[in-house]
């Protein structure tokens, strides 16, 4: 492994010509509509391009433009345009690459018609005077290559070659590590790996035994190996925790061990819960009083005539912090027509937060809908059934609950509420 790289590093001069866009210096782009036949050559033809800048939102299966995205409806100043210059049989023109960006974007179009030469250059790095991309090109690529439906195998190859050129990032090396984790084979796949993935950190420690983002990089490594471990594990362990339930419903409760019972308990209240969450689609959402964070006291029926997600969580629940882009979104994109948010933390219960702490979470993240801070008596996550987190309901104008978390996460929150607003 340590030869294959250490060949890369002394062949990757000479593995990309200096034809391509080099830092500080002018890029030459050509365009042949002989052999496109897509544009007319007699045509004026525009080239568009975009530096640092693209939408992570498309997939590749929504074609082109969705991909393009950022580049067709770009933020202010983001996009750049030149006519080309008509060569007669090419149109060709002429851009400086800034010193500071590390990848371009661009097409090709005459104002009616528009290439996006062949789903092939949507996307190009910017390298530097010794023949390779700059620090961090082929990282940000990697979003692009997600975005593009890229195998994993191919990700990690761009990552690989990242980390060869430039130890110092951090970040493309925990993506790295990440990346390979989760797409390991099976249990063994994984202790390998951390083996590996135990040397390499090891050997670097000394030259980055201050640098926190080398040891944040570590750290988050070895919590995606723990990850991948329990994903190959979870099967097994849920048989085995089906089998001490089984075992506890033929011990008297009061000859059960504690930790039989706690099991049992804990599996009872999980099973209310799922079977609430399904049982109260259609039902009136039952009402509650609470006080926000910044002293409101308000209560759920003050909401009537609006859409409201009520959100059960906690800063200390990673799937939780997954879903706050999310509903960012859905909050900028339906507030205005009658949608709220009712976060309901648990840190207070878990006592992984003080209030002062999950304000300041709140104020840092952006948070600008209602959050409660639950007590320690747990009033709202009994109300509800709360027996994991992220639990969410939706709640219409009239107060019933219509939906529940099965399509309220992820992508499936807008998609369900553009159906249930709009």
């Amino acid at each position: 492994m340590k030869k294959i790289l250490l060949i890369m590093l002394l062949s990757v001069s000479f593995i990309y010509p200096q034809d391509k866009p080099i830092t500080g210096e002018k890029f030459t782009i050509k365009y042949f509509p002989n052999e496109k036949k897509i544009l007319t050559g007699n045509s004026p033809i525009i080239l568009v391009y975009a530096y640092d800048y693209w939408g992570t939102t498309a997939a590749a299966i929504q074609g082109a433009e969705a991909l393009f995205k950022n580049v067709l409806s770009p933020d202010e100043g983001r996009k750049f345009e030149i006519t080309m210059v008509n060569k007669i049989n090419y149109h060709e023109a002429e851009v400086i690459i800034p010193d500071s960006v590390s990848l371009i974007t661009y097409y090709f179009t005459n104002g009616e018609q528009t290439d996006y030469n062949d789903n092939k250059t949507y996307l190009n790095y910017i390298f530097n005077e010794e023949g390779k991309p700059v620090k961090g090109a082929r990282f940000r690529a990697v979003d692009f290559m997600i975005m593009a439906g890229k195998s994993d195998k191919e990700i990690i190859a761009e990552l690989e070659k990242e980390i060869i050129d430039y130890p110092e990032n951090h970040i493309a090396r925990f993506a790295y590590w990440q990346t390979r984790l989760e797409n390991a084979e099976n249990y063994n796949a994984i202790v390998d790996l951390k083996k590996e993935f135990v040397e390499e950190f090891d050997s670097l420690k000394e030259n980055f035994q201050t640098d926190y983002n080398f040891l944040n990089a570590e750290g988050k490594t070895y919590f995606a190996y723990s990850g991948a471990l329990l994903g190959f594990v979870s099967k097994d362990y849920k048989a085995s925790q089906d089998k001490v339930i089984a075992i506890a419903e033929k011990i008297p409760v009061d000859k059960r061990a504690p930790i039989i019972s706690r099991i049992y308990e804990q599996h009872q209240k999980s099973k209310q819960a799922e079977n609430y969450k399904n049982e109260v689609i259609g039902k009136p959402a039952a009402d509650f009083e609470f006080v926000t964070i910044d002293g409101k006291n308000k209560k759920l029926s003050d909401y009537k005539g609006k859409y409201v997600l009520l959100d059960f969580w906690g800063t200390w629940c990673g799937p939780c912090l997954q879903e706050i882009p999310n509903m960012k979104k859905a909050y900028d994109r339906f507030n205005e027509k009658g949608f709220e948010i009712i976060s309901i933390s648990s840190d207070l219960i878990m006592r992984t937060k003080t209030e002062s702490e999950f304000k300041k979470f709140i104020e840092e993240n952006k948070m600008n809908w209602v959050n409660i801070l639950d007590g320690t008596e747990k009033k709202l996550h009994t109300l509800y059934k709360i027996s994991r987190w992220p639990t969410l309901f939706l709640v219409d104008r009239d107060g019933k609950i219509i939906k529940n978390e099965e399509v309220l996460r992820g992508d499936e929150l807008i998609s369900t509420l553009e159906g249930v607003i709009n």
